[in-house]
């Protein structure tokens, strides 16, 4: 496509799924003044935050933990069912690729989102997520072990991974997520491609 355009959007709000996230987030901030996280900047963090903060709209991100906008890119069916259940990671991977392991996938880039979504009666849809990165696995390997990086999230010491395809293949950088709670959808965009 050469441009999307919106047709609705509108703000999800789930009160249990806000405030397991917001716990999360406290946790997450708290480690990362004990052992000092390194800091990632998104693109998508900063053209939407500094929309939404001169709008009123949202409250900035954390930065010291990592957290993000990011989008996700789904079924607008999906889209709605996230929004009122949350997440489901056993689904992860069903319909797109697991390079990075079986987790919820989401992008600094629109254009990488839609990618993963799939149309309904010819609309789309992203999710606009509040992403908590947390202490980040980077890669830029061109093949990357899945089982390693999944392992290292939800064993080990990280909280997502951050597959820089940027960096190897001039690409996009993929976020996946392997925890629910580190992610919270607080916007749903529905779009048309044009073409």
């Amino acid at each position: 496509p050469r441009a999307f355009r919106a047709v609705r959007a509108f703000r999800a709000e789930n009160s249990k799924n806000w405030r397991e996230y917001c716990v999360r987030r406290a946790e997450l901030v708290k480690d990362s003044r004990e052992r000092g996280f390194q800091t990632y900047d998104v693109k998508s963090g900063t053209e939407w935050v500094a929309f939404a903060h001169a709008s009123g709209m949202v409250e900035r991100p954390v930065r010291e933990c990592n957290e993000w906008f990011l989008f996700h890119g789904t079924t607008p069916e999906a889209a709605l069912s996230i929004c009122k259940k949350d997440f489901k990671i056993s689904l992860a991977g069903g319909s797109t690729g697991t390079l990075y392991g079986r987790g919820t996938y989401a992008a600094e880039s629109i254009t990488k989102a839609d990618e993963y979504a799939k149309a309904s009666n010819d609309e789309f849809a992203v999710l606009l997520v509040r992403a908590l990165g947390g202490n980040v696995r980077y890669t830029d390997e061109i093949e990357p072990d899945p089982e390693d990086l999944t392992r290292s999230c939800i064993e080990g010491p990280y909280d997502c991974v951050l597959g820089d395809r940027l960096k190897c293949r001039g690409t996009y950088r993929e976020f996946v997520f392997f925890d629910t709670e580190n992610l919270y959808a607080e916007y749903v965009i529905i779009y048309k491609r044009e073409y």
